[in-house]
Parts: C-alpha cells; structure tokens; sequence
C-alpha cells in the first residue's frame, strides 16, 4: 500500500502558489477587457476627439479644399503679376509666362489616420525555496491591434481659373481667402504656405534664361517632359504606454516593459502637377497624367485609382 502525505509548510507553499497564479488570472483577463475599448480595435475618425463626428470631418475636407484652391489661386497670380511686371523692363517686352494660361494643375489629397495598442502583461513566479534550490517561473503574453482609415481624392482646376489678379497683389503674403480666425478645422495642411510659387517661378526662370524651352513654342518636341510635380505632407505622431508592476511575497506582475501602450498618427498630403492641357481643356494631357500617378505612387498614396 502506498500512502501519500503533505507537510504543513509543503500545504502552504501550494496554497500561495494557486494564489498567485488566480491574481495573474485576473490581471491578464482585466487587461484584456480594457484593451477592447482602446486604440485600434475600431476604425478611427479622421478627426481628434471631440470633434470627431460626420460633419466635423465634412468640414475638414471642405476647408482643406478651401485652402489648397487659396494657394493655388496666391500662386498662380502672383508668378503671372510679377513676370508681367518684368516684361515691362525687358528689352524683348516678353511674358515667359504665356505658357500657363494653356495649363492646368491636377491635385491629389491623401489623408491617413492609423491608431494601435499594445498589451504586454508579464509574471515571475518564485515559490520560497530551500537555499540549495532556486525555482522560478516567468512567463507573459502580449496581444495587438492596428487600424487605419485612408481617404484619397482627387480634384483638377485649370490655371486660367486659378488666376485672381484683383485678390492677390504683389509685394504682399495676404490670402484674402483664408480663415481671419485661423481655424484650421483639424488638417495641419490648412492656411499654411504649401512653397507653390517657387516652383512656378523656377519654370519660368529657366524659359527666361534658355535652359528651356517655351512650352508654347511650335517647334517643341512632341511628347516632351513639361511637368511640374510637388508633393507636400506632415506627419503627427501621439503615442503613450503605461507601466504598472505588483509585486507578491512569491513573485511579482508585470516587472519589466511596458503593460499598454498605445498610438495614434495622422498624416496628411498633397501631390500637385502642373501640366498642358488636353484637347477640351478639362484634364492634363496624358503624359502629364502618367506623371501625376507616378508622384502619387512614389508618394505613397494608397487606394488611388486614377487612371490616365
């Protein structure tokens, strides 16, 4: 017959290590049951809470729309007043701008949110042990969600339209056309200057001093690479973790890394090519179309399908 039997302090070392085990039980279960509200377990409004409902992001876009036409608009005016301005002092008494008013620009907006979290939660079990033995027992487990919501579009606006001469004057930086309370509607893009009329006045430096061709020259080669791209983006990042640690006579939760974290990015940008016209003047001549998907696709701008 064989009997089985447990010394006091042997009951009791089981006793605390069933304890210890329930406690990381609970935890672990806790934990989880937090996660599931937090970040990247649902799709995320484009916008920052609180205003982060239907209309508010309708709102967004059309202010983002707002600006981006605004310095365009400032853009356009401004490269055409002040080339026609040097005309006047030019022996040739030649615009190098002419070739705008056959072009048009074509705009593609990418807005991208993307939220995560993470839960990490971790256990050392280390029952009290006789001095010639030391048992411990670690173990963790770690789960994480991320979630992302990508609006594209695209709009296109002939240059002619863009052209506001009694909006925009030289020698000055106001854009009548934005918002005299600086509200921005959510978009870090809104209301700033996106450096567009660098890149017109460079094109029509490079006319003016015969390291180009005119665009509007009849002995211009067909097929010709004019095209003028710029892409624009900012990028917001907000992260956070929390780090809490219990520790027990016979171990401890959580002793090292990080228990929860969780994030939130946003960014937002803009592609802009400026291109000739197409016959009809409602779109960009399909060289310059392959080249504003190839901007897009450099860019990394997911779920366009602009097709030339």
């Amino acid at each position: 017959m064989l009997t089985l039997g447990f010394s006091v302090p042997s009951c009791r070392f089981f006793e605390r290590g069933v304890a210890f085990m329930r406690s990381v039980q609970l935890f672990l279960v806790t934990s989880c049951c937090l996660s599931l509200g937090a970040c990247g377990t649902y799709i995320p409004s484009q916008r920052d809470w609180p205003n982060d409902t239907a209309r508010e992001v309708a709102d967004m876009n059309a202010t983002l729309v707002r600006s981006i036409v605004c310095e365009l608009s400032y853009a356009v005016t401004l490269a055409i007043k002040s080339d026609l301005a040097q005309a006047r002092d030019r022996r040739n008494r030649r615009a190098y701008s002419r070739f705008l008013a056959s072009w048009g620009v074509e705009v593609a907006t990418d807005l991208t949110v993307t939220e995560n979290s993470t839960i990490s939660p971790s256990g050392i079990w280390a029952p009290v042990s006789p001095a010639s033995s030391i048992f411990t027992l670690s173990g963790g487990i770690s789960g994480a969600a991320v979630s992302t919501n990508d609006n594209t579009y695209n709009v296109f606006y002939p240059i002619a339209a863009l052209y506001k001469p009694d909006l925009f004057h030289l020698g000055s930086q106001e854009r009548p056309c934005r918002d005299p309370r600086g509200n921005r509607e959510g978009s870090p893009l809104v209301d700033i200057d996106l450096r567009i009329l660098p890149l017109l006045q460079s094109r029509i430096q490079i006319v003016q001093l015969g390291f180009a061709t005119d665009p509007d020259e009849s002995d211009l080669l067909v097929n010709e690479k004019n095209v003028l791209t710029q892409t624009v983006s900012i990028k917001e990042t907000v992260s956070g973790d929390i780090t809490p640690t219990w520790k027990f006579t016979t171990g401890s939760v959580n002793p090292s890394g990080n228990l929860f974290s969780t994030g939130r990015e946003r960014k937002h940008q803009v592609v802009f090519t400026f291109g000739p016209l197409a016959d009809g003047g409602r779109k960009l001549t399909p060289l310059a179309e392959s080249f504003h998907i190839n901007e897009q696709l450099k860019a990394g701008l997911r779920g366009s399908r602009i097709l030339p």
